[in-house]
């Protein structure tokens, strides 16, 4: 038997390396989008907050229409759609929502909404962009059935979550856990060396770090173990934080079907309420809602980490302590309200930063509360974070583990691997079908592909239900 690797299995290797570096230079993209986004929204929070007033409505008309008219099939967060391609399979679905049109449309309407500073995460359109790219690279040569049907568009979803968090182990959970939805043992290789390479282009530019930083792990000695305090925390946080974040999720599946109809009917009337409605948010909280909400969970995970801060530029110390004062008890609120406008209207863009965020601000407001339980601030900020995401998306393997690879939080890893599943069981109470895979049957459920020129003929646009 030839052992050897022939021509073609050269070629195939070749073609997928190339559509992994261009997952993580789709990642690296949206990266810069985010920062230089963030500090542009400082600025003008600083010199003219009442412009928000103005850009947030404007933003959110320009993207709807460029994205109904324009750029069709790239509306959502790009997830659920991944998940809808790889359980239709090859055919007309996934050609349409894996063009180079929508990869393209995805990342210029992502764009538009974080300069728009609206509350939207990056992961998930990354992780529609890694799809398309490993679903292009395989027109170019010829593939084993196993990577055609399922094992490139999974290893593309990886790379876009692990590139986007600098988090290699929780991008390849992920794609088994989420998009995939199945351990595939014969797809592994290529997903693990998808998911390096990705990594490794973002690496290049943005070193290796971690997303939040990495926190004093010797501040969380109370939380490991040594008295039953702490454990009932992890206990009561993953459940409440379940309860919430299941509790979003069915609100947003219940409600996003009737905003989609009132769009196609005024999408202008949608995009100034929704505009408004997101500057209001913006104005109450004194700016705290505008962006990804990175900045806050930044500022609120890193408090109790005195080691670590004391290796940042002084500057940037003084920047994270103002964003943390300048965080109010209903910042949670406030910030998980700016997100469920954003993803009801169904624009491109993510929700993992976001609900980390949120998760942050409920730590930051019980930790007082907490505190009798021996449970440090910061350990209490943590457990909310992955109780309240993993309660969100139901998927609490990725849940955990991302935090960790975020964090550096090795010795948190038991808390927070058991709030994580707590939390996914008290969120199954509230929503029993998990989000992403909720949307992802929309999409399947609405059949065949509708006619899009006809669509506009008619002076309409499309309908596609559950489009987050």
């Amino acid at each position: 038997m030839n052992l050897e690797p022939t021509q073609s299995s050269w070629r195939a290797l070749g073609a997928a390396l190339i559509g992994a570096v261009f997952a993580g230079l789709g990642a690296l993209f949206f990266a810069v989008f985010d920062l230089q986004s963030t500090k542009l929204a400082r600025v003008v929070w600083e010199a003219a907050p009442w412009a928000v007033f103005l850009i947030m409505p404007l933003g959110f008309a320009l993207i709807l229409w460029l994205r109904d008219h324009v750029f069709p099939w790239t509306d959502g967060t790009g997830i659920p759609q991944t998940i809808a391609v790889l359980q239709a399979g090859p055919g007309e679905l996934r050609d349409r929502l894996l063009s180079m049109r929508v990869a393209i449309g995805k990342a210029l309407l992502l764009g538009l909404g974080m300069f728009s500073f609206l509350s939207i995460g990056r992961e998930g359109p990354s992780v529609q962009l890694g799809a398309c790219f490993m679903h292009l690279v395989s027109k170019w040569t010829a593939f084993p059935r196993y990577l055609m049907e399922r094992g490139l568009i999974m290893a593309g979803g990886a790379a876009g979550i692990a590139a986007a968090f600098n988090a290699p182990i929780a991008g390849i959970v992920f794609a088994f856990e989420e998009i995939g939805r199945r351990f595939d043992k014969e797809n592994l290789g290529t997903i693990v060396r998808t998911v390096m390479v990705a990594c490794l282009v973002c690496m290049v530019f943005l070193g290796n770090y971690f997303f939040y930083g990495r926190i004093d792990y010797d501040r969380l000695i109370p939380l490991e173990f040594m008295t039953p305090g702490p454990w009932i925390a992890v206990v009561v946080i993953g459940v409440v934080g379940g309860l919430l974040g299941g509790l979003f999720a069915r609100v947003l599946l219940l409600v996003v079907p009737h905003v989609s109809r009132l769009i196609r009917r005024r999408f202008v009337l949608v995009a100034l309420v929704f505009g408004i409605a997101c500057a209001v948010l913006a104005w109450i909280s004194n700016g705290a809602t505008l962006g990804t909400g990175y900045d806050q969970a930044r500022a609120l995970i890193l408090q109790d980490s005195p080691q670590y801060l004391s290796t940042l530029p002084a500057e940037e110390v003084m920047r994270l302590e103002a964003v943390r004062e300048n965080i109010g008890p209903w910042y949670a609120l406030q910030r998980a309200g700016a997100t469920m406008l954003v993803l009801l209207t169904g624009i491109p863009g993510g929700l993992f930063d976001p609900s980390f965020s949120v998760g942050a601000g409920l730590g930051h407001l019980t930790a007082p509360w907490l505190a009798v339980t021996g449970a440090t601030v910061q350990g209490i900020i943590l457990l909310w974070v992955v109780a309240y995401f993993s309660g969100v998306v139901q998927s609490p393997m990725t849940a955990f583990i991302i935090l960790i690879e975020m964090t550096g939080a090795i010795a948190f890893t038991v808390p927070l691997g058991l709030a994580s599943i707590v939390a996914y069981e008290a969120s199954r109470r509230v929503c029993p079908v998990a989000l992403y895979e909720a949307l992802a049957a929309n999409f399947l459920r609405a059949g065949e592909p509708v006619d899009v020129n006809a669509e506009h003929r008619a002076g309409g646009v499309m309908d596609r239900p559950g489009s987050p």
